[in-house]
């Protein structure tokens, strides 16, 4: 069990911030998963890591449906008894193209 929660963990809710390596410089920076509308400059050169910072969508385990930033609970297998609902699964992309 957590003492707090780290935006960056994933166990137990989707990561609101996810860390990426710049491909340009390799500096590792916390890109923001809720600000996708504008570009996610590398803090040291930069280039834009928005396209590296999109988590791929996968179906929760606990729910069955797909889930748009899971979290690590959601990935893993669950008894067949215990499949219900997903109080934090993410239902829509966070791609702005793909939003409709």
């Amino acid at each position: 069990m957590c003492w707090s929660c780290n935006p960056i963990c994933g166990g137990c809710r989707p990561p609101r911030k996810r860390p990426v390596k710049c491909p340009e410089c390799g500096m590792f920076n916390a890109v923001d998963l809720e600000h996708f509308s504008e570009p996610n400059p590398c803090s040291k050169c930069g280039a834009d890591l928005t396209e590296l910072a999109l988590p791929e969508p996968v179906v929760c385990t606990i729910c069955g449906e797909v889930c748009y930033n899971s979290c690590r609970k959601g990935r893993t297998e669950q008894p067949d008894d215990a499949r219900g609902t997903c109080q934090v699964r993410v239902a829509k992309p966070f791609r702005p193209q793909d939003a409709v």
